[in-house]
């Protein structure tokens, strides 16, 4: 049932309104979603006195004719507002789907919205590919996440200057890591709230050009260099039922775990975009969600930018959550309610009739696309060059030795050594054995940029023991020529989660490579490939020219996903393929658009010895696949772990175990590789277990019994060597984990359960031994902590306190330590058992101490009080708590805290709603939503009040 905003109306229209609203409660009752609900929003607008703002700040109406969006010393509102008054009707609606078609009279270009930087530019060519979220937020390094961030953006701008692509980038990922199946558990900072925050600000400071938060500097220039988006806006953590489920939860959940980092990324980070998720909130989609994405988004915390839907969220309104019946209702209650621009095309073939239909006015789609349009004058996409210093970004930036050296250290930084009994560092005299089916696999994530310079762990491990390796694989993308040019949607250079691949592929396409070295004769062809398609795609290869009949054919199956890879395998006539050759490779399939992302392609012969398992010292045995249980080669093995020293196993997941749309249920490592881990230890114990995982998986055998556990989640393009480096002791380790690792899954209630509290989720609330905890992480060092000091024990409202203590590195090597503060404030309501409040991350060299100083505000301590709609601090006794992890405290004490309400919400506030803010001077200006200016004040203006009557949801 859908229900009225209330609002202020005149007393000469009070009888019709309540004639009307009686109708339409009746109408209402009988639980009826039919569009006829529509009709008697209609008629309520049509009784309503408007009374416009005596204050409203206009542009002259000379200026609209002389084409005031030209006009650079206007605000980039004003300007965007002045392209949109000269645009028609039809103009305006083609605009507000994600992939555009230009206006040229207006001078407005065709324009792709859609960009994904998550962790390196990606689906455009070569980048620079950093770690995963998950692992830079292993970091805890803020500077670290703001400098790659800085990286990409740079390279999105070299993108944007050579090729046109666009700069808004739908990243960062800040939903919360409430459970560890989650599919897309990668992609985040992890399960704490603040942290997850702190971590989203700095990426998006990066991104759009800010200064680090604390620094003096300003951004150098009023243009932003991307447009940031948070997403997915809100309690979007369930992958198979996204786009028909609801996230319901009480107000204490979602305030206090859901919407923190959002709340940051708009107040701290000034975030210009913000990404609906799909799901629904209470049973109301989120993209069409007025509380969400007016009430507390925009009037709250003052959000001034666009808020775009998830890509075909505006369908799922009315096909999945069946929340309205037609494309056209989904389209006005979505607009209406606070959703900009629509990631699919469902705005721009329904907008007309849904305003036709009354279920939105041209002035809704009027002030959507100002916004929209606004950060596009932003990036300084229709200002000269010269005027828009990102435009001198270098093209040289790309895939450069900095980002290179900048993607190793961040890897490095992101490895956590769970586990030593002593075996690590190894010596370099050790015979290795390196066993598992990722031993040989770089796993780079999801929405990953193209890197070339990429490492495998056993290409590190090789490296750093001077062996020199190569399997005879050749990647697509490195290909020399190709029948197309490079783009986002022809024969397109991207990542697959690993190396790499060529994607977007389509009919009679082709590439080639110029010198293909087969030696005296090759027997065996393997390409490694992957689709979802319905027909196979054909590969006809040509040597020297592309000419008469090819010199072979090769059908490859799909493999019923994008993501999702399989090898094929042929013979071929070794008197034909020797010798060294120009190799063609043409693309041939009927029936779909494109055809298979072609990843590698490896000549070979049948009975040739690999050369990682001849003579060592080091050897190399695959011994099970990834995800399922068929040819398992623990004999093999087992063979080659009793010839070595030491066997590193690398195990763990990838994107076939766990992505966008598809969770995970179990923790437990898939396939055969728990077997294989316990048959290579009956065999030798000296074993290290590397993981390459999304996420935490279930390795309490592997506690028990492994001497050293290694977790190096997908750790960008130098994965390999920067594995070597903290196993052979060139690097100590220092990453810390960011989200619980449970004992088991049956710890977890339903994935459904979005009630951390009542679920006893994450390390607020885990009242149980977990397997590793929440800041867990050792180092080839040790540290100790000592001297506390308080300074104060009585913290006041609106006033910071500071914690200091020693922390010493009493080991016998540098290393790096990230001493973590907690808080735990008694109560009788249920409030986190312990709560990270501040954190650093410091270099100490051996014998060396450090006086470490964290600041503690009082509104750190607060909590959600449902019953005032208020964000309180109880007066009490509060627990300090300092240590090396939420589980390993060394240091405590406590402060009495002032009772106080910190702030309010939009129900209390008194405030109108913040529809723009004038960036290049930073000073909020309040507008209402239909982009008209408006003074501010307690009092809501009329144009407020009236735009009110609008929202089909109310609180």
């Amino acid at each position: 049932m859908y229900n009225l905003t209330r609002v202020k109306i005149s007393a000469n229209s009070a009888k019709k309104y309540t004639s009307v609203s009686s109708s339409y409660s009746n109408f209402a009752t009988r639980n009826d979603n039919s569009d006829r609900y529509f009709f008697f929003m209609k008629q309520i607008l049509k009784h309503q006195c408007v009374v416009m703002v005596a204050a409203m700040a206009v542009l002259p109406l000379t200026a609209w004719a002389q084409q005031a969006w030209k006009d650079a010393s206007l605000s980039f509102h004003d300007r965007a507002k002045a392209m949109v008054k000269a645009m028609t009707l039809d103009e305006k609606i083609s605009q507000v789907g994600h992939n555009t078609s230009g206006v040229p009279r207006v001078g407005l270009n065709g324009y792709n919205y859609w960009n994904e930087g998550l962790h390196g530019v990606a689906r455009s060519g070569v980048a620079t590919s950093f770690p995963a979220q998950k692992a830079m937020s292993a970091t805890w390094n803020l500077p670290l996440i703001y400098q790659c961030a800085v990286a990409t953006s740079d390279e999105a701008r070299v993108y944007n200057n050579l090729k046109g692509k666009g700069l808004t980038y739908w990243c960062p990922t800040i939903n919360m890591s409430r459970d560890p199946r989650w599919g897309r558990d990668e992609e985040n900072y992890g399960e704490d709230p603040w942290l997850c925050g702190r971590m989203a600000v700095e990426y998006i400071k990066g991104m759009q050009g800010d200064p680090m938060t604390g620094s003096a500097a300003v951004r150098p220039s009023k243009y932003y260099k991307t447009i940031a988006t948070a997403k997915h806006f809100a309690a979007n953590n369930y992958e198979r039922g996204r786009h028909s489920t609801s996230s319901d939860m009480d107000e204490r959940n979602l305030r206090e775990y859901y919407l923190p980092a959002f709340e940051m990324s708009v107040r701290d980070g000034n975030v210009r975009s913000i990404m609906s998720a799909y799901n629904a909130l209470n049973g109301v989609p989120c993209g069409a969600h007025h509380k969400l994405l007016i009430d507390i988004l925009r009037t709250e915390w003052g959000f001034s930018g666009f808020v775009t839907s998830d890509c075909g969220a505006v369908d799922d309104v009315y096909e999945n959550h069946k929340y309205v019946q037609t494309a056209a209702a989904a389209s006005g209650v979505s607009m209406v309610n606070g959703e900009d621009l629509n990631c699919g095309s469902t705005f721009q073939s329904a907008c007309k009739e849904a305003i036709e239909r009354g279920f939105m006015k041209e002035a809704d789609l009027d002030s959507a696309l100002v916004r929209v349009l606004e950060a596009r004058f932003s990036v300084g996409e229709f200002d000269a060059k010269g005027d828009v210093c990102w435009t001198a970004v270098s093209d040289t930036v790309v895939d450069c030795r900095q980002h290179r050296r900048l993607a190793l250290e961040a890897a490095r930084q992101s490895i956590v050594l769970m586990k030593n009994d002593g075996l690590l560092p190894l010596s370099a005299d050790k015979k290795i054995a390196v066993i598992g089916p990722l031993g040989e696999v770089l796993s780079l994530g999801g929405y990953s940029g193209s890197p070339i310079d990429v490492s495998t762990p056993i290409e590190g491990i090789a490296a750093r023991m001077g062996i020199r390796l190569s399997d005879g694989k050749v990647q697509f993308e490195d290909c020399d020529d190709q029948s197309h040019k490079n783009d986002s949607r022809h024969l397109a250079h991207e990542a697959n989660g690993s190396a790499g691949n060529l994607g977007y592929i389509h009919n009679g396409d082709w590439v080639s490579f110029s010198t293909i070295d087969l030696g005296d004769g090759m027997t065996r062809l393997t390409i490694y490939s992957g689709a979802s398609n319905s027909q196979p795609t054909v590969v006809k290869i040509y040597l020297d020219k592309m000419d008469g009949s090819p010199e072979k054919t090769v059908t490859l199956q799909p493999t019923g996903s994008w993501s999702s890879y399989k090898e094929t395998t042929v013979t071929v006539d070794p008197t034909v393929f020797n010798g060294q050759h120009k190799m063609y490779f043409e693309f041939t399939f009927s029936g779909n658009t494109y055809g298979a992302n072609m990843d590698w392609f490896r000549f070979y012969n049948e009975n040739a010895q690999d050369p990682l398992q001849a003579d060592g010292p080091l050897w190399y045995v695959k011994g099970s696949n990834i995800n399922d249980s068929n040819g398992n080669d623990f004999e093999t093995a087992k063979r080659y772990a009793q010839m070595a020293d030491v066997c590193v196993l690398v195990l763990g997941t990838t994107l076939d175990t766990s992505d966008e749309g598809h969770d995970r249920q179990s923790l437990a490592l898939p396939g055969g590789q728990q077997r294989l881990l316990e048959t290579v230890y009956g065999v030798n114990k000296n074993v290290v277990l590397v993981l390459q995982t999304c996420s935490s998986v279930n390795v309490s055998w592997a506690k028990q019994h492994v001497p050293a556990i290694v977790e190096a989640w997908y750790g960008g393009q130098a994965q390999g060597h920067a594995i070597a480096d903290v196993l052979f002791g060139d690097y100590n380790p220092a990453g810390r984990l960011t989200s619980t690792w449970y004992q088991t899954v049956d710890d977890l209630p339903p994935m459904t359960d979005y009630d951390i509290r009542r679920g006893h989720r994450t390390y607020l609330y885990y009242d149980k031994e977990p397997q590793y905890a929440f800041g867990h992480g050792l180092s080839y060092t040790t540290f100790e902590y000592k001297n506390l000091q308080l300074s104060t024990r009585q913290l006041k409202a609106g006033t910071a306190m500071t914690v200091a203590f020693d922390v010493t590195n009493t080991g016998g090597r540098d290393g790096a330590e990230v001493p973590q503060l907690y808080i735990r404030c008694r109560s009788q309501l249920q409030r986190p058992l312990r709560q990270l409040a501040g954190f650093d991350r410091i270099e100490l060299k051996a014998g060396e101490t450090r006086r470490v100083e964290l600041t503690l505000r009082h509104d750190q301590l607060v909590y959600f009080n449902v019953q005032s709609d208020t964000y309180d601090v109880e007066a009490g006794t509060v627990d300090i708590m300092v240590g090396a992890s939420s589980a390993d405290i060394r240091l405590r004490d406590v402060i009495e805290a002032e009772g106080a309400m910190v702030r309010g919400t939009y129900r209390n506030m008194n405030s109108t709603g913040i529809d723009a803010v004038e960036r290049e001077s930073h000073k909020p200006l309040a507008y209402n939503l239909h982009g008209q200016r408006v003074t501010t004040g307690r009092q809501q203006s009329p144009a407020v009040i009236i735009s009110n009557h609008q929202k089909y949801i109310s609180k």
